[in-house]
């Protein structure tokens, strides 16, 4: 019986989700047992074209071309998966959706004439997207168990709790009850509250919980953060993607 190939394709992205994968060391390299690694930038390029079981794309759509590609690998792949916040929310190039774009691109370029400057998108907004690894970067974990289920044949999806319950468990300091910014308790965990850990805020990267009470939790930030405005919160929620979650 053939293997289930598999193929990682990277758009605009700085690939940092492939290297949490590469992190798993030999976990990663068992999965070669049971499926075909048939296109992986950071250990093989350019393989096979064709059908794919299984296809993660990182990063999201910022030309002509590879909109081009993310719609051909939907196209010939029964199961697709955003791997990692770029490709399922956007990432941190979607600011520049909130800023003049024009003005934007004429900050880096001289000459922007050849420029592709299009609107940042996330991959589920271009093509159908089967499941999502949320995250920047991803737990790789959850990569090993998409990959289980999809052999097995069973649904994967994130468990709905917020960061501050892992926030809690390992004890680390609230910075909400210090006065500071954290989206916390309206973002998904997954990721360990590993941000927290270094006693950065939560900016929200694995996206909103399912039933997350976007006005409420606005209202409670502007009412413990000193000179929090609607506006100041938005423009935090950018840094990630999440605004156009919360603005939905």
């Amino acid at each position: 019986m053939s293997k289930p190939k598999i193929a990682i394709i990277s758009l605009t992205c700085c690939q940092g989700c492939e290297f949490a994968l590469l992190d798993l060391g030999p976990r990663f390299f068992a999965l070669t047992k049971k499926i075909d690694f048939y296109n992986f930038r950071l250990i093989k390029e350019g393989g096979q074209l064709g059908h794919f079981d299984l296809v993660f794309v990182e990063g999201g759509p910022t030309t002509e071309e590879q909109t081009k590609t993310l719609k051909q690998f939907r196209k010939n792949s029964d199961y697709l998966a955003a791997l990692g916040n770029c490709a399922a929310m956007g990432g941190v190039q979607e600011i520049k959706n909130y800023r003049d774009k024009e003005a934007v691109i004429k900050s880096v370029y001289n000459d922007v004439k050849n420029i592709p400057n299009h609107k940042i998108l996330a991959i589920g907004q271009v093509v159908k997207v089967d499941a999502v690894l949320p995250g920047c970067p991803i737990n790789a974990e959850d990569f090993l168990c998409l990959i289980n289920n999809f052999l097995a044949n069973k649904k994967f999806k994130i468990i709905e709790k917020p960061v501050c319950y892992e926030c809690q468990i390992n004890e680390f300091e609230c910075l909400l009850q210090k006065g500071q910014s954290c989206f916390g308790p309206w973002t998904k965990s997954g990721c360990g509250a590993i941000c927290l850990k270094s006693g950065q805020a939560c900016w929200g990267c694995w996206g909103l919980l399912k039933n997350a009470d976007k006005d409420q939790m606005k209202r409670a930030l502007m009412g413990i953060i000193k000179d929090s405005t609607d506006d100041k919160i938005l423009r935090q929620a950018e840094i990630f993607g999440l605004r156009d979650e919360i603005e939905k």
